[in-house]
């Protein structure tokens, strides 16, 4: 124990961060990425619309399990280790974990990336979207960089400095703007071009500009999935160059004075123990997409067979013209993955940081028994998730179509398509952005089973829905958010009672929840009412939305503010939080 101490003391006056030093770091990096991929996402789906979307979705879909896995589970596994090593003062096993780490990873990602590329055909052929072939064989070397990159993540991350992390996914964000639509614009002009000289696009033959448009539509999409590919070699090529460069925090005092690493075998057993369960949660979490993937447009397909007249009924004055009943399913699931989806992941894209920050200071508060630590993190995690989920939740299901229409201008059918299903996603957006960091918390005090127990149970709730609902003609896509509900509100539910069982937390409901929660109603209604009148000829529909968040987002600082919603503990865990905290403490504002 003394040994952990001494080097838990030597890393701190290094550069160790604090839980909520380390998320806001990782949350900066977040909203800097989400505006990047704004910039990237919402441009593009303009550019391939729901048709295009469509393909390139499909081969998101199934990347996003596979990547998660890589930069979200394995960096998990690793930063566990390395943050209890350092607290038992063994670093020489943290470095030897690294090392392991690294190849063990590259194996993974090399058979992920070898069967991306050879099952694209059959897995898109099982979805029932076989034009998404080609986007999903070309995404494949996406997934060896994103298991090499998660190596170093979770390395640092366990030494608590969350900047290369941060740093590596702003390299990527930037390189998949620019590759991305890149890629998409040059092979969308290039195939038309060779319409207009020849008839063809891309060698096949083409009756009509629309059914050039629809041909030309699969190669695009790959193009942009081609520029995902090299943002996460890039991603790779610059968390290379730092290690090498800079320093990791661990001097050779440190090393010298640390016992001698456990053998290759008992640490990679350890890793392995680790790395399981927390991967499988790590998927697991991903298991609703995957779920939507594998049954949105095959139901959909069931219910155009039953009763194709309803769905022509309710979309259509938004079907693109000439569009066959067979194209229908893979324009509304693109109108679904590509619109309302893109919007309702930047809330846990967020909360998520939380997560990230907190695993490495609760494992190594759990591993020496300082249960004191590990309960003060913990509760401050859950009361920050809350304010940033509750509100963010609430605004889109207040603002749904107002959002879709300021983000997707130039596809306003597909945005009034996605806009009844977003709003209900409003409310889902809160359950999964609590559900994230909450597993993490799990994985941290070597509860790893929970996660992914409780996610496999919440994706059979989904599976069922999406089954049952989305087959009702009268239904559709608009049942997918049901499903999303139910999953993570029983997952959130259970989840959240086992870590407060195991963790001996007594939670202060009403400051944790209830505050955030009056405050984002308010904050909702604001909104909304603000939108209202805004929109009657003082704004244009853009500006009235800008301004409506705006509104929302002021009541909901003075409500906390004023009904002390912001705890002193809180404040003092951020740069500068004593100065703040005086602040507010003179004009009596905190909790």
């Amino acid at each position: 124990m003394k040994n952990g101490t001494k080097g838990e003391k030597a890393l701190k006056k290094q550069n160790r961060q604090s839980v909520l030093e380390g998320a806001l770091i990782l949350m900066a990096a977040t909203v800097v990425v989400k505006v990047i991929g704004a910039l990237f996402k919402i441009p593009l789906a303009n550019i391939l619309g729901g048709g295009g979307m469509g393909y390139f979705m499909t081969a998101y879909s199934l990347f996003n399990p596979l990547y998660a896995l890589a930069t979200a589970g394995l960096p998990v596994a690793v930063s566990k280790l390395v943050s209890e090593s350092v607290a038992r003062g063994r670093c020489q096993d943290a470095k030897r974990v690294f090392r392991l780490s690294l190849c063990l990873f590259l194996a993974t990602g090399t058979l992920g990336c070898i069967a991306m590329v050879l099952g694209a055909r059959s897995f898109s052929q099982a979805v029932g979207n076989p034009g998404a072939a080609l986007a999903v064989a070309v995404m494949g070397p996406a997934v060896f960089f994103g298991c090499f990159t998660s190596a170093f993540r979770g390395y640092n991350e366990g030494l608590r400095n969350m900047t290369p992390t941060a740093l590596s996914q702003v390299v990527e964000a930037v390189a998949r703007l620019v590759f991305g639509i890149a890629f998409a614009t040059y092979l969308l002009h290039h195939g038309m071009a060779e319409y207009a000289s020849y008839g063809t696009v891309y060698g096949q033959a083409a009756a009509s500009l629309e059914d050039a448009q629809r041909l030309v539509l699969p190669v695009a999409s790959a193009g942009a999935v081609a520029g995902i590919s090299v943002s996460t070699a890039c991603g790779s090529l610059f968390l290379l160059l730092r290690q090498f460069f800079c320093r990791d925090g661990i001097t050779r005092e440190q090393l010298a004075s640390s016992p001698r690493a456990r053998s290759r075998r008992e640490l990679g057993r350890m890793l392995l123990t680790v790395a399981l369960p927390v991967c499988l949660a790590s998927a697991a979490v991903n298991l609703t997409s995957l779920i939507d993937l594998g049954s949105i447009m095959n139901r959909l397909s069931t219910a155009l067979e039953e009763n194709p007249q309803a769905i022509l009924n309710m979309y259509g004055g938004l079907l693109p013209e000439g569009m066959t009943l067979s194209e229908i399913p893979n324009y509304l699931y693109g109108s679904y993955t590509g619109l309302a989806v893109t919007v309702f992941n930047l809330v846990p894209a967020l909360t998520v940081t939380f997560g990230t920050s907190a695993l490495p200071a609760v494992s190594s508060s759990w591993a020496v028994k300082n249960y004191q630590a590990t309960k003060r993190n913990i509760q401050s995690i859950l009361r920050i998730t809350a304010l940033v989920a509750i509100p963010a939740g609430l605004g889109i299901f207040a603002l749904s179509g107002p959002i879709l229409n300021l983000l997707f201008s130039s596809r306003a059918a597909e945005a009034a398509i996605a806009a009844p299903v977003l709003r209900w996603m409003g409310l889902a957006v809160i359950l999964v952005a609590m559900a994230s960091p909450v597993n993490s918390m799990l994985q941290a005090v070597g509860r790893a089973d929970v996660p992914v127990k409780m996610i496999l149970a919440g994706g059979l709730v989904k599976l069922g829905c999406n089954y049952l609902l989305i087959a009702v003609p009268e239904i559709n896509i608009k049942g997918a958010p049901v499903g999303t509900i139910l999953c993570y509100g029983l997952i959130l539910s259970v989840s959240l009672r086992i870590l407060c069982r195991e963790t001996g937390i007594a939670l202060e409901w009403g400051k944790t929840f209830g505050k955030p929660f009056l405050a984002g109603i308010g904050c909702a209604l604001c909104a909304w009412a603000a939108y209202g009148f805004f929109s009657r000829g003082v704004f244009s529909s853009r500006l009235s939305t800008l301004a409506a968040v705006a509104v929302g987002g002021g009541f909901y600082l003075m409500f906390l503010l004023f009904s002390k919603g912001f705890v002193k503990e809180d404040v003092l865990m951020l740069p500068g939080g004593e100065k703040v905290s005086k602040i507010l403490e003179k004009y009596s504002l905190l909790g």
